[in-house]
């Protein structure tokens, strides 16, 4: 998107940008579009020295928001990261003050509006975890069975039980 001073102002809608209203918007399914304004920056023939103030007007929680979202001053400060996620349409940039051009960078994403799983997936989930609980469960039993009988043969051998036999060696031949 640019800002300049024959362009002044930009409105990022995406349903006004298709040139229809989709019946999902006119129904009032929200969601579906956000935007994600990632930076701004002063383009190279801007005047050196002057001032540039971008305000945002988009659909607070109450009431519209109108604020300032970033000032540039070209060749000193030309360009300034930015991290602004907008939820809904519309949302308009004014180029307040300056005369640009200032170009807005950022992610236009697309939802489906439906929801993030289906019960089917959930429970396939579920199963796969209480799978993987029995088979834990035995590898630790089968595990703390093998602790004891290894304890048991210590424990013989150090109370005077049937000696282990000694491996041969070469050595102990000659």
């Amino acid at each position: 998107m640019t800002l300049d001073a024959k362009k002044p102002h930009d409105c990022w809608d995406p349903d006004i940008e298709k040139g229809e209203k989709s019946a999902d918007s006119s129904q009032g399914f929200r969601g579906e579009h956000t935007l994600l304004v990632k930076q701004a920056v002063i383009g190279a023939n801007a005047k050196e020295g002057e001032v540039h103030v971008v305000e945002v007007e988009a659909m607070g929680f109450r009431a519209d928001i109108k604020l300032p979202i970033v000032v540039l001053k070209a060749g000193v400060n030309n360009h300034a990261p930015l991290d602004l996620l907008f939820p809904d349409p519309p949302v308009t940039f004014k180029l307040v003050k300056g005369s640009g051009p200032i170009y807005l960078f950022g992610n236009h994403s697309v939802g489906t509006g439906e929801p993030m799983g289906e019960d089917d997936d959930e429970e396939s989930i579920d199963e796969d975890f209480s799978e993987e609980e029995v088979d834990e469960s035995e590898i630790l039993s089968k595990n703390l069975s093998d602790d004891k009988k290894r304890k048991l043969n210590n424990s013989n051998n150090k109370k005077g039980g049937t000696p282990t036999k000694k491996a041969k060696t070469d050595d102990d031949g000659e």
